[in-house]
């Protein structure tokens, strides 16, 4: 009997640790993420910096291939009007770019990469001195799609497939 139980609770906390380690998804507490699509090993590695910095984004880290990880450093901003009616008097923002191998253009013989857009929020609130996150507000999620959806767009220019 008592192998039968550890035999359950083992296999529910492997359960639980796969549903932790599956990403973040949208709408989870402090951030965002996209599937920005296919881009050639270039690409994945220099259109997401183009759009970052232009949104003043620093990056403090870029790996790869094969995986290729980009990592802005937190830039910290003014809260948005809706981050402001929670409490919070300050904000800070990074994205992280994961790209995978996902197949190779028939066109090129190239492998395209699957690209991953990830945004994390921190907020301080007023009076408090620790940053905290919290579920990402209608004006966050717009800010951050529309910086997604930038990168997006600038991918898809560069990737062709018949």
């Amino acid at each position: 009997m008592c192998k039968s139980l550890l035999g359950g609770l083992t296999a529910s906390l492997l359960l639980l640790l796969a549903g932790c380690a599956s990403g973040a998804g949208p709408g989870l507490e402090g951030g965002l993420v996209w599937e920005t699509g296919l881009a050639t090993s270039r690409d994945a590695m220099e259109k997401p910096v183009r759009v970052l910095r232009n949104h003043f984004y620093d990056m403090e880290r870029q790996d790869g291939p094969p995986n290729m990880y980009l990592l802005t450093r937190w830039h910290q901003r003014q809260p948005l009007e809706d981050e402001a009616a929670l409490g919070a008097e300050i904000a800070q923002t990074r994205f992280i770019v994961e790209a995978r191998p996902r197949q190779r253009n028939p066109e090129t013989g190239d492998d395209l990469f699957t690209v991953r857009v990830r945004v994390e929020n921190l907020l301080r609130m007023q009076g408090e001195s620790d940053w905290v996150r919290r579920e990402p507000t209608p004006e966050f999620r717009a800010y951050a799609s529309h910086i997604a959806d930038l990168i997006r767009e600038e991918l898809e220019i560069g990737v062709r497939i018949r």
